[in-house]
């Protein structure tokens, strides 16, 4: 049996709506020596019918059923059962470009390097718009010494050379959100060399992503994915990197979260500061200060103000810091209104990036439709 240039990994759980767009996707690539391997985490929808389909349609797709473990054990699963040189994770939800494979395989040819960054469209099913998500331009043999990437820590964007993340022992962290953070930040500090590709290989569904969290999931999970990314940045000794995404990321989360629970929910009160104060007591507080930050990083204030009542301990100043986040500022566009939703739509239909998106959904819509046929209507 020919080992297969690259493995694409595709968790899901109760995804029949959009799986069949994603596999699609990949058996439609320009390079057709791949596999699909479909982890279905104990959906109790029809994803395991309509994987299994498609693997008595065609050999190179694999399905793994097991009982629900959540995302962080899923990838976990699948890395564990591919057999590609090279593997990548393709959330069930979004899809690849027909030359994502050979594009992103021909980078890590070139430069002889274990990982390989591409760029992503996120589109809008409700609008039709689409953008282009932090994308990179072209680069041969970088390192995580270059600040662009301190940002670049979603594992679908990369391809990962599968000898080396086995070698390295790397694990996902049994989380239900921001598990992909630990990981590519582990292995950004470990690898020798990556390069970027600069093709927009990856296709992201942007209303569908985390819809299903409660407010449980996100602090016990999202929050607490904190603290295992602060261990892996600070014992690779990379506190820039940390500090930009506790300033992005952290305090995005602490505003999302005060305004639900602040004076509403006191067990959760309680253990957003929990969590908190055991997430700064590893960080030194002069990573706060504007003289570390710059000029690589932006100083936010917010965070060391916060950060440094949570070091001190002083509970009546950390509920004072954290009660500044307990109120929700009025949106400057209903983003849920008609007339917001008609508006982008109008725009969408003007711009080739989202013409493109729709296009190609259209595409997959119609192989998945024929393919299936009995077994999947599209909605």
């Amino acid at each position: 049996m020919t080992t297969p240039e690259l493995s694409i990994i595709i968790p899901s759980y109760n995804m029949q709506r959009w799986l069949p767009y994603a596999i699609e996707s990949c058996l439609w690539q320009s390079e057709p020596n791949i596999e699909v391997l479909v982890v279905n985490d104990g959906s109790t929808d029809a994803t395991q019918k309509i994987a299994e389909a498609y693997a008595k349609a065609d050999a190179r797709v694999r399905v793994h059923n097991q009982v629900n473990k959540g995302l962080g054990l899923t990838r976990q699963v699948g890395q564990e059962l591919a057999l590609g040189r090279y593997l990548m994770w393709l959330d069930a939800d979004d899809f690849l470009d027909r030359d994502a494979a050979r594009d992103m395989l021909g980078v890590a040819r070139r430069d002889d390097v274990d990982m390989v960054c591409g760029n992503a469209v996120v589109f809008s099913d409700k609008t039709f718009n689409s953008r282009r998500y932090f994308h990179h331009p072209a680069v041969a043999r970088t390192t995580f010494d270059n600040p662009r990437y301190w940002k670049s820590k979603v594992a679908w964007r990369w391809i990962i050379n599968r000898a080396f993340i086995n070698d390295a022992h790397i694990t996902h962290p049994a989380l239900k959100l921001g598990q992909d953070v630990v990981v590519m930040y582990d292995l950004l500090c470990r690898v020798e060399a990556f390069s970027q590709c600069p093709s927009f290989f990856y296709y992201f569904r942007q209303e569908h992503k985390g819809v299903d969290s409660s407010l449980e999931t996100e602090i016990e999970h999202q929050l607490a994915h904190y603290a295992p990314v602060r261990d892996v940045l600070v014992r690779a000794n990379r506190p820039k990197p940390l500090i930009k995404y506790l300033s992005e990321n952290y305090l995005r989360d602490i505003k999302h979260y005060m305004p639900r629970i602040l004076g509403r929910e006191p067990h959760w009160e309680r253990r957003v500061l929990e969590i908190s104060r055991e997430l700064f007591a590893g960080i030194d507080p002069t990573w706060l200060t504007k003289a570390f930050c710059e000029p690589e990083l932006r100083h936010n204030p917010e965070l060391e103000s916060l950060g440094l009542a949570l070091l001190a301990g002083d509970e009546d100043a950390i509920r004072t810091e954290l009660a500044r986040h307990g109120h929700v500022a009025p949106a400057s566009v209903n983003k849920t209104s008609g007339w917001h939703t008609f508006r982008r739509r109008i725009k969408a239909m003007l711009a080739p990036l989202s013409l493109k998106a729709r296009a190609r959904q259209c595409a997959l819509r119609a192989r998945a439709a024929k393919r299936l046929r009995g077994i999947w209507t599209p909605e």
